[in-house]
């Protein structure tokens, strides 16, 4: 019996009494599915400290157990996109999440740190292709525009709860049951879910005309990965190491080769009129700088409340609970202003608010401030960061046609996860240079700062660049 004998059978009566659940049900799958690709983006960082103790990591191995899951992620989501829109939504997110859980299940079992490292690449693979065919499957599931936004609403909220719940979860799991549980615990949920996706997302159209850009998407992969391994191998290597030196030309030389190759191609990975609308270029740079300094932050506070204030892992967690709770927070609020005020300034305002709030969590706790103060900085933190999600998805998305909205989702993640993966990698820079590890959190903090700000600056000017243009807001 075919997978789509399957899917007109087996919920078919369940859905013909109450027409409503279907979708309901169907982004509850997806989001549950990316729930998870966005969890391990966090969940690994309060493992660090028994990584380190465990297999003997050092601080660049731990560097690459991070950003190994996002290279992947930030360089193979394009690829996800393009296949979404070619071979369907559905087929290409049950291809992905199940290769999401074999992989975490090979986290788990990891005995060092290169059998880890080499496992977070493939489940990085998976989750770049199920998330964006995640968000594509609830743009086709939900017709009407109104509805379409609250769905993407709530799917941007539960990414951010995602991201921000991981070093809590993460903490709990830790402490009680070791490291490998955040992995292993990936299993018996994606099994859940793609059995439960496999019935109820029903198929999407495909679009046989777009074609793998494979030249691109190696130089891509090539890039991203050789300018990875300069940034986290220079502290430990040093400026005048060969190896340094020899990625860090790679890594020209690769992005060189991609924009060539690009502008040739009968089927880039993304559209090059795209780039000609400002908006939607201002609204991806913004998402790359907001997760360079997030993930940078994260990253250097979780060694900091371990080492600097001797907190294990529940305690790691939980202290950033605040962080977690304002994510959820700021995406509830997000969805009920977004109609009463322009997108964009939305997002100007809750980034501004993030920015200012960076230097006052580092100063709150360097200074071992009342716990309250620091809580209230990380709560605006939380709240402005949230703020900025569901504008910038629904504003890139609108500037495409909608049967490339897996290419649009696609590159927008992929930039995002760059912008994590060399938040990481400056993070763990700033932390084996820095004489102390408050020191790099002052560093990590003002490169979070200006990250924040730029991003702030981009959103409020966007209005502008996008009334100078007067055409190409859907240029295929």
């Amino acid at each position: 019996m075919t997978e789509c004998a399957v899917e007109t059978l087996a919920p078919a009566t369940l859905m013909a009494s109450k027409p409503t659940t279907r979708p309901r049900l169907t982004l509850a799958l997806v989001a549950s599915g990316m729930f998870m690709a966005v969890l391990d983006t966090t969940i690994v960082n309060v493992a660090l400290p028994a990584m380190h103790a465990t297999l003997g990591a050092s601080v660049g191995g731990l560097a690459w157990i991070v950003d190994a899951y996002t290279l992947s992620f930030a360089a193979l989501i394009l690829a996800g996109g393009v296949a979404s829109d070619r071979f369907g939504a559905k087929a290409v997110y049950l291809c992905g999440l199940a290769l999401f859980v074999a992989a975490s299940a090979a986290c788990g079992l990891a005995p060092n740190v290169g059998a880890l490292v080499v496992a977070r690449f493939v489940q990085g693979t998976g989750a770049a292709l199920f998330l964006p065919a995640s968000l594509a499957i609830v743009r086709s599931t939900f017709d009407d525009p109104v509805e379409r936004a609250r769905a993407i609403a709530v799917w941007a909220t539960i990414a951010s709860v995602a991201a921000s719940v991981g070093p809590v979860l993460g903490g709990i799991l830790v402490q009680g049951y070791g490291w490998r549980s955040a992995f292993l615990i990936n299993v018996p949920t994606g099994i859940v879910g793609f059995g439960g996706a496999w019935l109820v997302v029903r198929h999407s159209l495909r679009s046989g005309a777009r074609r793998f850009d494979w030249a691109g998407q190696l130089a891509t992969i090539v890039a991203l990965g050789s300018l990875c391994y300069a940034a986290i191998e220079l502290p430990s290597r040093g400026i005048a190491a060969r190896e340094v030196w020899g990625a860090a030309l790679i890594a020209v030389l690769a992005t060189l080769t991609l924009i060539a190759v690009e502008r040739r191609t009968h089927d880039p990975m993304v559209p090059p009129q795209w780039f000609r609308n400002r908006l939607f270029v201002a609204m991806n740079l913004a998402g790359t700088s907001v997760y360079v300094g997030y993930f940078g932050l994260l990253f250097v506070l979780s060694l900091y409340l371990h080492g600097e204030m001797g907190m294990n892992a529940r305690q790691t967690g939980l202290t950033l609970l605040p962080i977690a709770a304002s994510l959820s927070l700021g995406n509830l609020l997000s969805g009920k202003l977004h109609g009463r005020f322009n997108a964009t300034q939305l997002m100007a305002s809750g980034l501004g608010f993030a920015a200012v709030a960076v230097p006052l969590m580092a100063a709150s706790l360097e200074m071992r401030a009342p716990w309250v103060l620091t809580y209230a900085a990380m709560i605006v933190f939380g709240c402005g960061t949230a703020l900025s999600v569901a504008p910038m998805i629904s504003t890139v998305l609108e500037q495409v046609p909608g049967e490339l909205a897996g290419v649009a989702a696609g590159l927008l993640n992929a930039l995002r996860q760059a912008g994590s993966l060399f938040g990481v990698a400056i993070a763990g820079a700033a932390t084996i240079l820095a004489p102390r590890v408050s020191i790099a959190l002052w560093w990590v903090g003002g490169v979070g700062f200006v990250m924040y700000a730029a991003a702030a600056l981009m959103s409020a000017f966007a209005p502008r660049w996008r009334e100078g243009e007067g055409h190409g807001v859907h240029a295929r």
